[in-house]
């Protein structure tokens, strides 16, 4: 308690309270300090590390709440360590238990010693589990200097279910041990066999008291108080008292010592040591912070002690310590006993926040302000003065924890009840009631009445018209039901509907229109008369009229059922048959009497039988976009060589069309016509009847069914070009129904693409150069060039350079030079879009120079001929002829005569 005096008036507060709660959490912290947990948890951090307050997971506290905190999400708990050292410090006078399943513990032993002494810590382990267990015993938190004092720090148990062992610890305090509170902690767990239990933690400490001596030596200072205390008499002050002490130091040594006087365990404002006057100099004094003596000399220091009025009251026990100077190490201590007197002081308020209501409950707010140095725990109670219970009194919260110099308030919540005994009209209701205030511990409290009360309001008058009103409506209602009785005249004849009994007719089904309708007060009924119209106001039905003068009519009973007061027909026939819109009117004649005599009619809505389903043409396509033209009948299929080709898969040529057209039964023709994108008719119109049924050269592409579907039916149309065909559908009825055209998309037959099909020279395939030696004074040998290319429809055939177009088949000689030239011929075939396709070869002409004798052998040769110019000029047109080859044989390119040698054709010229 005394080293509480040293913290600040809010963590002095905040620790009161904190003593007396067993466990808390954050939330209950923030929750008394009226701040949030972020702001609370920064104010108890200072008390957490001056180990004043004590962390614990939640099985380590004590009066857990599970139904705040259930197992599983349980905040930290804080406890106030004070708590702990007082509990450690009742074991003194016997053993204490601390119980949480499943293992029980018990601490014994002593903690109060004396330098030199022993202290022996006995803790009892008792297994309350069902199983053996090994318990680990240890100490743990030891200040550095007990690690030397304890022999050992941590025992281990082992312990079968209900069996019980116990533990020692004893610590042997040196005599050179400072006077002063050691704290530790025991620790007692079972982590291999009961994990699921935390483990037990028990906060203890050590007081060493100061050295008591034995004799006094001869030349060691003493000092004594005036007053003495004793712990069993201390001094008891009151807050704000003031006790004068004297301390008398006696110097019993040989020499001049200088003695200081401190105060531990006491807060420093409250001691105020003086020490004797010195004189420096005559007529000089001096304030001195030490007592000097001269040998066999005492000096008495005087200690003035003012207790703040902010105290806590309490025990308190304070050393005093005298040092001396030529003896530091010399510790001289006594204790100063103190008993701070409570002050119980309480000042109370009643406050009105809200007493004026209707259907609110009234606010009032009682404030309690702890004046005094002793935490006050004060209940609240609210009581009515007039008796009854018309109202619930809700105090919240109904009981106030006060630490010293704290203020709470606590909301009282007053309800009126039952609303039904609320008053109605008037000034309303008032009700007394008083907050009486009661101490738990039945300490002193002031006695100021407090007393309210509560306005219950009178409703307001619009709770009041509704009963008003229902008077008003109940005199009201007497007197309709006395006209509804006696004077109400009889209920008029009227048609209450009339509608068609289905929601669609069909001149195909052969469906008549029937009606459905109600006529209500049948008795006085006489006869009923139904027209049907057509939207211009022509008469298309009936009108047909039923006799109810003696009852209901022979053509009404199939259909219709009487009761008293309505008359209900259903699917009543009409002669409405022929396609159309129709309006029925239906006029019902009463029967003369007391009412109404005219008589009453009801239209109905116009009702529609639709005619025969006109047929549509769904969809008119061909097989596909785009053809291609066909190839000249009995025309061969070459490849680029002039062979035939032959394809093993069909090429579809010639439009063909798909058509899909609804309601088939009622088309008496079909008429197909096709056209070019100028409207020129180019596939003759032709007319297909279906009055018989589909005809037979259409069923290979068509189905009759319910929609008639065709598909890729031939037209024959094959040539190239664009083409809109055009079907027209003509209905049964003939000129009644106009005929149904659509028309297809315009179709591309594409031009089919130039083909050569040979180009021969000679009759042999063409080659692509040609090389003609021109012997001279021989005639050029014949060169002939014969063609074929496909014959399509626009089809040009070009040979070039001459003559030019020529037939799509022939041949042509050509004429050589005789002279060295070169020429390209052509062969070029161009189709009706202008696509181009050729052929050419280039044919050249080199002239040869006549033939040389050489002049070594000239004689030789001549004479072995007979004639040397005749035999030459046969030799070179030997060589032309076997480079040329026949007229008829097809031309080559030129080749060497030998393997060694060059033809004829080949030689350079040579000079004789």
């Amino acid at each position: 308690m005394a080293e509480m005096l040293s913290l600040p008036l809010e963590q002095r507060q905040l620790m009161v309270w904190l003593i007396r709660q067993p466990t808390v959490t954050l939330a209950d912290i923030a929750q008394q300090l009226g701040t949030t947990e972020a702001e609370a948890q920064q104010r108890i951090a200072p008390l957490l590390t001056q180990g004043y307050v004590q962390a614990l997971s939640p099985a380590e506290g004590e009066g857990w709440d599970e139904d705040r905190f259930p197992t599983g999400g349980s905040p930290m708990q804080y406890r106030a360590r004070i708590l702990s050292l007082q509990r450690a410090g009742r074991r003194e006078d016997g053993p204490a238990t601390a119980t949480a399943a499943p293992l029980a513990v018990m601490l014994s032993g002593a903690s109060l010693v004396t330098p030199g002494g022993t202290v022996t810590l006995s803790v009892t382990v008792t297994n309350k589990g069902d199983t053996s267990a090994i318990i680990d015993v240890f100490l743990e938190d030891l200040p550095a200097s007990l690690y030397a004092w304890v022999s050992s720090t941590q025992e281990r148990l082992a312990l079968g279910p209900d069996q019980s062992r116990e533990a020692i610890f004893t610590f042997l305090v040196p005599a050179t041990a400072m006077a002063g509170y050691y704290t530790y902690a025991l620790v007692v767990d079972s982590p291999q066999h009961y994990p699921s239990s935390p483990p037990q933690r028990f906060e203890q400490r050590i007081q060493v008291l100061p050295a008591a001596e034995d004799g006094d030596q001869a030349s060691d200072p003493t000092f004594f108080l005036l007053p003495p205390t004793r712990a069993a008499s201390p001094n008891r002050l009151a807050p704000g008292d003031t006790l004068e002490l004297q301390v008398v130091v006696h110097n019993r040594g040989q020499r001049v010592d200088r003695f200081r006087l401190r105060c531990l365990d006491l807060p420093p404002e409250w001691l105020t040591i003086t020490y004797p006057q010195g004189f420096q100099a005559v007529g000089l004094s001096l304030m001195e912070q030490y007592l000097d003596l001269n040998p066999n000399d005492q000096g008495t220091i005087l200690v003035l002690l003012t207790v703040p009025l902010n105290t806590l009251a309490g025990s308190y026990v304070g050393t005093l310590q005298l040092q001396s100077e030529n003896q530091p190490d010399l510790t001289l201590l006594d204790l100063l006993y103190l008993d701070i007197l409570p002050v119980y002081q309480v000042n109370l308020s009643f406050r009105t926040l809200v007493s004026r209501v209707q259907n609110q409950p009234g606010q009032y707010m009682v404030q309690a302000s702890n004046q005094g140095n002793t935490p006050r725990t004060i209940q609240f109670q609210a009581l009515p003065l007039d008796g009854g219970n018309l109202c619930t009194f809700t105090l919240d919260p109904p009981e106030l924890i006060l630490a010293p110099q704290q203020t709470q308030t606590t909301q009282l919540t007053v309800q009126p009840q039952p609303r039904r005994k609320r008053p109605w009209v008037g000034g309303g209701r008032v009700i007394n009631f008083a907050v009486e205030a009661q101490d738990v511990d039945n300490h002193p409290l002031p006695e100021i009445p407090m007393q309210g009360f509560l306005l219950w309001e009178s409703r307001p008058w619009w709770q009041v018209l509704p009963l008003v009103l229902l008077a008003i409506g109940s005199l009201a209602a007497g007197l309709w039901l006395l006209w509804w009785l006696f004077l109400r005249p009889p209920a008029p004849l009227q048609v209450v509907r009339l509608a068609p009994a289905d929601p669609q007719y069909s001149e195909a089904n052969d469906d008549a229109v029937r009606l459905d309708f109600q006529i209500s007060q049948p008795r006085r009924l006489q006869r009923l008369e139904l027209v049907g119209q057509s939207p211009e106001g022509t008469i298309t039905s009936g009108p047909m009229v039923y006799d109810f003068s003696q009852g209901l009519p022979p053509d009404l009973e199939p259909f219709c059922t009487l009761s008293r007061v309505l008359l209900t027909c259903r699917a009543v026939l009409t002669d409405a048959r022929q396609p159309g819109q129709y309006q029925f009117t239906l006029t019902a004649f009463p029967s003369p009497g007391r009412g109404r005599l005219s008589p009453h009619s009801l239209d109905s809505a116009l009702i529609t039988v639709d005619p025969f389903p006109q047929p549509e043409i769904l969809a008119f396509t061909p097989s596909q976009p785009i053809y291609p033209e066909a190839p000249p009948s009995a025309q061969p299929v070459a490849n680029g060589n002039g062979d035939n080709a032959n394809n093993p898969q069909p090429v579809p040529y010639g439009i063909r069309l798909n058509w899909a057209i609804a309601n088939p039964q009622r088309v008496a023709a079909l008429q197909l016509v096709g056209r070019d994108p100028e409207g020129t008719v180019v596939f003759p119109p032709i007319q297909i009847d279906l009055r018989q049924g589909l005809p037979e050269p259409l069923q290979e592409f068509c189905r009759l069914e319910a929609v008639l579907v065709c598909e890729n039916l031939q037209t024959g149309v094959r040539q190239a070009g664009r083409y809109i065909f055009e079907l027209t559908v003509i209905p049964m009825d003939g000129p009644a129904d106009p005929p149904i055209t659509l028309a297809t998309a315009p179709i591309l037959i594409e031009a089919r693409p130039p083909q050569i099909l040979n180009f021969l020279v000679n009759g042999q395939p063409m080659q692509p150069k040609y090389t003609v030696p021109l012997a001279p004074g021989q005639p050029p040998p014949q060169l002939v060039v014969s063609w074929q290319v496909e014959a399509n429809p626009g089809t040009t055939v070009t040979l070039l350079p001459v003559p030019g177009n020529v037939p799509p088949q022939g041949s042509l000689p050509l004429p050589l030079s005789t002279e060295t030239s070169s020429t390209v011929i052509t062969l070029q075939v161009t189709n009706r879009d202008g696509k181009q396709v050729q052929r050419s070869f280039t044919l050249a002409t080199v002239a040869l120079p006549p033939p040389t004798v050489p002049s070594g052998g000239g004689a030789t040769a001549s004479g072995a001929s007979g004639n040397g110019d005749d035999g030459a000029a046969a030799a070179a047109a030997a060589a032309a002829a076997a480079a040329v080859g026949k007229p008829g044989d097809p031309l080559t390119t030129p080749r060497l005569s030998s393997p060694n040698g060059l033809s004829p054709s080949e030689l350079p010229p040579q000079f004789e």
